[in-house]
């Protein structure tokens, strides 16, 4: 308990986070390009240090998240950030903790905020934990931030949670931000507006 205690409060809310916050910032403006935040990430215990890294950095009391079942992550989030929890379409930021089944992801992404006509930036983000998020699956982006196209090899559980958000058929400028994490503080962000191929 008291290493537990410990290592939270390694953590510095100001320096850490925004360290943490420049580098989910630059996986966002640049698609495809994974970021780490594997030192900040590692003053925290446990298989979830990522996510932690992350909710750290982005919640606050004034936030909304997410948890799928995972009771565990959701107590850490809540105690370290005091952001509430709350039903999948008001959420904020939703936390997925496991690589799920296309069925249940499907679900998720088809019940999340997608923003409205007036404010599209109001749709959700996903925060998605996988085993890794390079492999040998190709897929080639274009949109805000990518130089014309741009291909890249990901892990097959990152492109198909893209096309299962592809396959909602969400109509532009409508959409969800994507942030996948692995367990070594990688980083890759796939704004709404980017089209995936």
């Amino acid at each position: 308990m008291a290493e537990e205690i410990r290592s939270v409060y390694q953590f510095d809310f100001v320096h850490d986070g925004q360290k943490v916050f420049r580098e989910l910032l630059s996986a966002m403006a640049n698609p495809g390009q994974i970021r780490n935040i594997r030192t900040q990430a590692e003053k925290f215990a446990g298989e979830y240090a990522p996510f932690l890294a992350l909710g750290c950095t982005l919640l606050d009391n004034e936030e909304k998240m997410y948890v799928e079942k995972n009771p565990r992550l959701s107590s850490e989030l809540h105690s370290l950030t005091l952001c509430r929890e709350a039903d999948l379409d008001l959420a904020d930021y939703i936390f997925l903790s496991s690589e799920m089944n296309y069925g249940s992801m499907e679900q998720i992404l088809k019940n999340i905020r997608h923003g409205t006509y007036a404010d599209p930036q109001e749709s959700a983000t996903v925060i998605l934990l996988c085993s890794q998020i390079g492999g040998d699956d190709e897929m080639t982006l274009t949109g805000p931030g990518v130089n014309g196209k741009l291909t890249i090899n990901v892990y097959s559980y990152v492109k198909k949670v893209i096309q299962i958000l592809n396959g909602l058929k969400i109509e532009y400028p409508l959409g969800v931000d994507l942030v996948f994490a692995d367990g070594e503080g990688n980083l890759l962000g796939i704004p709404r507006l980017v089209q995936v191929i």
